[in-house]
């Protein structure tokens, strides 16, 4: 399938092979071809967002700070020092799901009796590569027809603008029109649609629609918030059994909560043969190597204790009449010098010992800053067999978006019910009206710490900072206290340019304040 869609080498997008080279007339001929081409699209989507999804919308948002063993284009990232020569920064394989996509788009209908689903899908894919685009770079090269000829790859950029409002809005409209099923975990489908356009919506400040769309996944049904720890951290939970984790419960990654999420399995061909990760998640390789690439910010670290106090006296003094869920056993020495066991309450968010290395057992093992992050595992292992499924849209996110969008549309009393849903869902204490905020930006930037809390390590944090023109008045303070780190400023939200592809196609300029 790679070769008969049009694979891209590793090194640039100019190795494509167009399909119009291998002949369309024998292939697009069944819906059986299409499930194969649209399959190939979602290849190409894993290969591509495999670490890259957390590069974009993660590292360089004031959730982590450079690890034990980060190489320089890891300390660019959280040092918003941006070099145009930064591997994260190329966009062949993006190209490659977007050429795929054409070819989907334009040959499906060919086919008698076409499956909608199929067409709807290939829609979606593409409408969320190029929104991805927009939000990373700014402007692209617009392509969405197959590459025909080498000539066809040495387009100039397009406007982000024209590219969201004529291609993207359009591609959503089509595959909501299309699409027929409503839930799939793993696939496109009604949900993962609305959700889709409740990010594009809020992106452009389109409130009103966004709150449109995500009722209406709401209405779709099939999810719900889970509501116990266990159930909560089962969501990402993948660690298989080894000599070092014997307790190891394999891969969960189940619950109600869960829209769309990208699949990895490691028993599957590879989508390039012969290169070493393809088609497998970089999750354990960011977040949990045996010398991290990242480590939990302190700035987060401190910011989760303020809210949910992690000693008995902080916590009674800002929750007195809630007790903690969370119960764990102690060992302590009687009046006889005899070691006893008791039970004690753990004060605090259980979610921020279910994603600090060591968690609520061993805290205090590892600095505050030092900490690797424990969301999905705790366990390393052969990253070439990591199948680490990345979660893009999660009921409690979907949910706390929409009350951003109500507060937007000043309607705080629903927003500030919605917060408390996924509170209760957590089994932490309710927010009052008094610390919700009296005004519109004190309550959104409530939602946005709940957000920030609640979808650690799920890349969504840099895009919250961006949408509501954040970044730089949260991430500036903490840069000033970085060595070596650059001040951010409305050009340098973007990324730039690989200098890769501006040396392939000379109809290329660089993002500016690059």
């Amino acid at each position: 399938m790679s070769l008969l869609l049009g694979a891209v080498s590793c090194d640039s997008v100019l190795d494509e092979q167009p399909i119009s080279e291998i002949g369309t007339e024998n292939f697009w001929n069944s819906n059986a071809d299409a499930e194969a081409g649209v399959a190939a699209i979602y290849d190409a989507f894993q290969s591509t967002y495999s670490e890259k999804y957390f590069y974009w919308g993660e590292f360089r948002s004031d959730n982590f700070v450079a690890g034990g063993n980060p190489n320089n284009d890891n300390i660019e990232i959280v040092t918003q020092s941006l070099t145009e020569d930064n591997g994260t920064l190329k966009w062949n394989l993006f190209y490659q799901i977007i050429n795929r996509a054409n070819s989907a788009i334009k040959n499906i209908p060919t086919i008698s009796g076409y499956d909608k689903n199929l067409l709807a899908e290939a829609y979606a894919l593409r409408a969320y590569v190029y929104f991805d685009a927009v939000r990373v770079w700014g402007a692209v090269p617009l392509f969405v027809e197959p590459t025909k000829s080498i000539d066809d790859a040495f387009k100039p950029k397009t406007d982000g603008d024209t590219i969201l409002n004529d291609v993207v809005l359009a591609d959503l409209k089509e595959a909501e029109r299309l699409m027929e099923a409503s839930n799939r975990d793993f696939r496109f489908s009604r949900a993962s649609i609305f959700c889709l356009k409740a990010e594009i919506n809020m992106y452009l400040q389109n409130y009103t629609e966004a709150r449109k769309a995500l009722y209406d996944m709401i209405a779709v049904g099939g999810h719900d918030l889970v509501n116990t720890p266990d159930d909560w951290i089962d969501l990402f939970y993948n660690n298989p059994s080894t000599n070092s984790n014997l307790g190891g419960r394999g891969k969960i990654q189940e619950g109600d909560e869960l829209i769309f999420s990208i699949r990895y399995n490691a028993s599957e061909d590879r989508d390039n043969p012969g290169v070493t990760r393809a088609n497998r998640s970089g999750i354990m390789s960011l977040f949990f190597a045996g010398v991290p690439l990242y480590s939990i910010s302190p700035v987060l670290e401190r910011k989760w204790q303020d809210k949910f106090p992690i000693d008995s006296a902080g916590w009674v003094d800002k929750y007195p009449n809630v007790k903690p869920f969370i119960e764990r056993q102690v060992e302590y020495l009687d009046e006889n010098g005899e070691v006893k066991d008791s039970i004690a309450p753990v004060y605090g968010d259980w979610r921020y010992f279910a994603c600090r290395e060591g968690g609520y057992q061993s805290f205090g093992s590892r600095a505050i800053g030092e900490a690797r992050m424990s969301k999905w595992q705790e366990t390393n292992y052969d990253r070439n067999n990591d199948d680490t499924d990345i979660v893009i849209y999660r009921y409690a996110g979907m949910l706390l978006l929409l009350a951003e969008a109500e507060n937007q549309l000043d309607n705080q009393t629903v927003a500030l019910d919605l917060v408390n849903q996924v509170r209760r869902a957590r089994v932490l204490p309710e927010v009052t009206e008094a610390e919700f905020g009296d005004t519109k930006e004190a309550r959104e930037n409530y939602i946005l710490d709940e957000r920030q809390l609640e979808l650690l390590g799920e890349a969504k944090r840099w895009w919250d900072l961006r949408r509501t023109k954040k970044a730089i008045e949260v991430l500036n303070p903490i840069l000033d206290t970085i060595p070596g780190a650059t001040q951010l400023n409305e050009q340098r939200l973007l990324f730039p340019i690989h200098i890769d592809h501006l040396t392939e196609n000379p109809n290329l300029t660089q993002t500016l304040g690059y």
